[in-house]
């Protein structure tokens, strides 16, 4: 099979991306990239079945359809990310702030990530996952000094919340501060023993506190600790993707070559995927966005899509219950689109036939309670 490419410039105000889309034959996937200045942004994927030797030109026609709208899917999203950015910006809601706010995080798109976090905490300043995220932008930015900051500020106004001190642990870390990120971890793990995470970090500052006063850094020994915790992590359900799996056992691999330099790249590279990791359902905060702030109305076609998107994860998602509450704003949306496809078409029965008595009581019957539909739909999405 043949390769497919295509590639566009998309300049946003100051900002140039470079959208990438091509077929990877040999995986039998479409992949569409994103980058800025060279550095990664997002990425998505679209599986396709074909024979390896399959060269007809409506095979080939086929797949260069299939990446063409996988492109210019892409470049919309992006494009309409910053459309909603700039339109929610004099807004006073800090819920619609943080959401974009996390997905420019997710798209490694940190400048706007921040911006958002902190208007987010602004409008609330007991939001306390604001303070989580924005912690974790100034972590991958490899501000230290700033993500221990906001980690401080929250745990003021929430200190048995766990996440954040286990963060504050890392940055700590990471700003070679080892003294406070092993009693700030300690305390975190007396109040979650079975805190895996915060084992792991604990279990990494106590290794690089000893290397700190070790005049032979060549025979120091990780801690056991360390790899029992990596093993732990291992076992655990949220981390069983194979990109998980494999930085695990990368990780464990080079321990036990017993390269220093090595072992410490890679502990601190799974530490920082693990502290800024993001798990958040970008299919439906995307949707939420365009939905609410998207500048004009879904389409049934747009909405039948996300519909189709989402019940592709059934099978991998159907135990958890946000799937379903996801799906089930899905489908309550789609009911307005038709709800309100109904309203115009009994105002064209009326229109038509002045007369026609069952069409105009369906309208005003119709007519009363969209009223309280619209109330539903929007305490639904606040």
């Amino acid at each position: 099979m043949k390769s497919i490419a295509f590639h566009s410039k998309l300049h946003l105000h100051t900002r140039e991306f470079h959208v990438h889309t091509g077929s990877v034959p040999e995986k039998n996937v479409l992949i569409s990239e994103v980058f800025e200045k060279g550095q990664f942004v997002s990425s998505r994927q679209l599986p396709f079945h074909t024979r390896d030797n399959d060269n007809t030109p409506s095979k080939i026609k086929f797949l260069k359809t299939l990446a063409s709208d996988l492109h210019k899917n892409m470049i919309e999203e992006v494009k309409m990310l910053f459309y909603i950015h700039q339109k929610i910006q004099p807004l006073k809601k800090f819920l619609a702030h943080f959401k974009i706010g996390s997905i420019f995080f997710y798209r490694n798109i940190l400048s706007e990530a921040i911006e958002n976090f902190e208007q987010s905490i602004k409008l609330n300043n007991n939001f306390v996952p604001a303070y989580v995220r924005l912690g974790k932008c100034y972590i991958k930015r490899g501000e230290y000094g700033k993500a221990v900051e906001i980690y401080e500020q929250g745990l003021k106004i929430q200190p048995d919340f766990l996440d954040l001190s286990n963060s504050l642990g890392v940055a700590l870390t990471f700003a070679n501060d080892y003294d406070n990120a092993t009693y700030v971890l300690q305390e975190t793990i007396k109040k979650k023993p079975d805190f895996d995470e915060a084992n792991f970090n604990l279990g990494v500052v106590l290794f690089l506190s000893t290397l700190e006063g070790s005049s032979d850094q060549e025979k120091a020994i990780v801690p056991s600790r360390v790899i029992r915790y990596i093993k732990a992590l291992n076992e655990l359900e949220r981390y069983q993707e194979s990109y998980w799996q494999e930085l695990f056992e990368l990780t464990l691999q080079k321990i036990s070559e017993g390269n220093l330099e090595e072992i410490l790249d890679n502990l601190r590279d799974l530490q920082l995927k693990l502290i800024t990791q993001l798990k958040i359902d970008v299919l439906i905060e995307s949707f939420y966005l365009k939905f609410m702030y998207g500048g004009r109305e879904l389409d049934y076609e747009e909405l039948k899509s996300y519909e189709n998107r989402f019940k592709k994860l059934e099978e991998e998602r159907e135990n958890f219950a946000d799937y379903w509450n996801e799906m089930g704003i899905i489908h309550i949306i789609q009911c307005r689109h038709l709800f309100l496809q109904s309203v115009t078409e009994f105002e064209n029965a009326v229109e038509l036939n002045k007369n026609y008595l069952e069409a105009s009581n369906n309208l005003e019957l119709i007519k009363n309670i969209k009223k309280g539909f619209l109330i539903l739909l929007r305490a639904i999405l606040r």
